[in-house]
């Protein structure tokens, strides 16, 4: 789905420019890294740069293993600023405590295991040709896009309550839709995993649900930086992510 993949990335590279500004006063860093992470993400999703890096890699598809544990930084950057800005401060000792560490290390593992198992010559963007014809890959495909996406699942799981407490407190609606939108992309993240095993015709609403997520943490973290935005020009007090 052309449109959808150029799409996600046109909103990261809007949500990257739009915060650069911030950047260079020096408020949250952690949030620009967070967006241009999603958008080299987004950029390696698209067949075209992905094949071109690839083949700089030796063309066995070296660079989708690389990009799963970008997404496992990258989420993890996500957890420790939402965690931070909601005051969630028990999920953030889980997610840096020991349960956090064993879940990025068997995701890690997980992922690097089955990618070894295939056989990954040729390019694909997704993995997903190579199943064709192969009954191995066809088997272990599914099993390493779940792996890939298992990290992010969790932290998308633990982060649902202070999410929903957002929600649903008294604050400022730039606030609540951003957590809204954050909430919806950490469904999406979620759902991912058992969509991992969704047989081929499905394969237009997998990419959605996988868009999805990306687009619901994108946007969902620029309404954040918005309501800060709208604060400081109305002069009211803070009404965005904590800054402590």
């Amino acid at each position: 789905m052309p449109v959808l993949e150029w799409g996600t990335l046109a909103v990261c590279c809007i949500a990257l420019l739009v915060r650069a500004p911030d950047v260079l006063r020096g408020r949250n860093r952690i949030v620009f890294w967070i967006l241009f992470l999603a958008t080299l993400c987004s950029l390696l999703s698209i067949p075209g740069p992905y094949a071109a890096l690839d083949a700089a890699l030796g063309g066995w598809n070296l660079t989708n293993l690389v990009l799963r544990f970008i997404v496992f930084g990258m989420i993890f950057l996500v957890a420790l600023r939402l965690t931070k800005g909601l005051g969630a401060v028990r999920v953030r000792q889980l997610i840096t405590g020991t349960g956090g560490r064993w879940a990025a290390a068997a995701g890690s593992l997980a992922v690097t295991a089955v990618f070894l198992l295939m056989d990954t010559r040729g390019p694909s963007a997704g993995l997903e040709a190579l199943a064709d014809g192969d009954a191995r890959n066809a088997a272990l495909v599914p099993l390493y896009a779940a792996a890939g996406r298992s990290y992010p699942a969790f932290i998308s799981l633990v982060l649902l309550p202070p999410l929903l407490a957002t929600i649903l407190a008294p604050l400022p609606r730039l606030v609540r839709a951003g957590a809204a939108l954050t909430l919806a992309g950490a469904v999406a993240a979620i759902a991912g995993v058992p969509a991992s095993f969704l047989p081929g015709a499905w394969d237009a609403g997998r990419q959605i649900i996988n868009f999805s997520a990306v687009l619901g943490y994108v946007l969902g973290l620029l309404l954040f930086w918005l309501s800060g935005y709208v604060a400081r020009r109305t002069h009211n007090a803070p009404t965005t992510l904590r800054k402590k």
